[in-house]
């Protein structure tokens, strides 16, 4: 190691300023690489993948035709909301009392 340490030291003063540059820069981005690999590994084990939740499962299938429910229409067995008569204008009202 301390040959090592010593050849670094040796030769022009550009020669050096490379050597310690490209050492930082190698240094970097194997820094970002290895942090990178961990976090993507975290995500992927904590967050459920996007193919999960799109594609239905058979017994889910078995389970909604169980339940009576038509496929693809998750409104089918309830009953549509009743509408209110329409109520005329205040205007209209006092014409028609008279």
């Amino acid at each position: 190691m301390a040959r090592l340490i010593g050849n670094l030291n040796e030769g022009s003063l550009l020669r050096r300023t490379v050597l310690t540059a490209l050492t930082f820069v190698l240094g970097s981005v194997a820094f970002v690489a290895l942090v990178s690999l961990l976090l993507v590994s975290i995500a992927k084990a904590v967050l459920p993948s996007r193919g999960a939740d799109a594609e239905p499962k058979e017994e889910d299938d078995v389970i909604a035709a169980e339940d009576g429910a038509a496929a693809g229409k998750p409104m089918a067995g309830k009953p549509a909301r009743a509408r209110r008569p329409r109520q005329a204008p205040a205007a209209d009202a006092d014409r028609v009392a008279e």
